[in-house]
């Protein structure tokens, strides 16, 4: 019988229904724009497992789809309440945000996890990931794993504080080679055309695979947390896409997190999970 995971309480409960506030302003956003967006990654596997948040879950994933990407922005700017805040790699150099990814902040909290830095003047609010999605050029699923790990890998090395190590002196004059070797690989690519596969851009790559149109269009609503937000056409395709037997709850020591310290309406402190 499977395990059954009771929800999440104090701080993490209060995190979670923070980001869930953060994700409802953007949906109400992207439904009166037009603007095509759903969960994705731990989000969507929570919606359908768990009917919200995996219990020891402390992020939110959204993909806006790469021709709705920049109307996104722009709207949000305009239209999300004075309490959040659109983190982009133009407002906020130093944020980390680019490669296909921007967050909506909360103004009015904190959220720190291993990435973060106090030397560095960027909003540490809770926040949604948005994530940019891409018609995938068309190449065997192998070599698209492989080349989406070395792009994220070498761009990710930029674009987060590191210890000043002798690998670390040695990647910084090896990553924007394999950068530019691996991006040109995969742009070439994209002159025998655009496959009919959505996914993340390579950049921002973690795991998994693309999925079909048809698995992620039309767009339909979905539960999450009690209410209704956009999901993929076939979820079951999408989550088997990206973790394969998704259903299986993983072991104690699988369960991962994010956040360091986190402050909810004025309350700092550990977050136990």
């Amino acid at each position: 019988m499977q395990e059954s995971i009771p929800q999440a309480t104090g701080n993490l409960r209060a995190l979670q229904l923070r980001m869930t506030e953060i994700l409802l302003e953007v949906d109400k956003v992207c439904r009166n724009n037009g603007i095509r967006y759903w969960i994705e990654y731990g989000t969507l596997l929570g919606a359908v497992r768990h009917g919200g948040f995996i219990p020891w879950d402390d992020d939110t994933d959204i993909c806006v789809f790469e021709d709705d990407f920049d109307k996104f922005i722009e709207v949000c700017n305009k239209s999300l309440p004075d309490w959040l805040y659109v983190q982009t790699e133009k407002n906020e150099p130093c944020s980390g945000m680019g490669g296909g990814l921007i967050k909506i902040r909360d103004r009015r909290s904190l959220y720190i996890n291993d990435f973060d830095s106090f030397k560095l003047d960027y909003n540490k609010g809770i926040f949604v990931d948005v994530f940019k999605s891409i018609n995938c050029p068309k190449m065997p699923k192998s070599l698209f794993r492989y080349l989406s790990k070395r792009i994220s890998l070498s761009y990710g090395f930029y674009h987060y504080p590191c210890l000043i190590t002798f690998r670390t002196i040695v990647c910084y004059f090896l990553y924007p080679i394999s950068y530019l070797f691996h991006k040109g690989i995969f742009n070439f690519f994209y002159l025998f055309g655009k496959s009919d596969k959505y996914f993340f851009t390579p950049e921002r790559y973690s795991y998994g695979l693309y999925s079909s149109k048809d698995a992620i269009f039309p767009l339909k609503e979905i539960e999450y947390e009690g209410h209704k937000v956009m999901g993929p056409a076939n979820p079951d395709q999408c989550l088997r896409d990206i973790y394969g037997d998704y259903m299986k709850i993983p072991e104690k020591s699988r369960r991962r997190t994010h956040a360091v310290c986190v402050l909810v309406d004025e309350q700092v402190g550990k977050v136990n999970y």
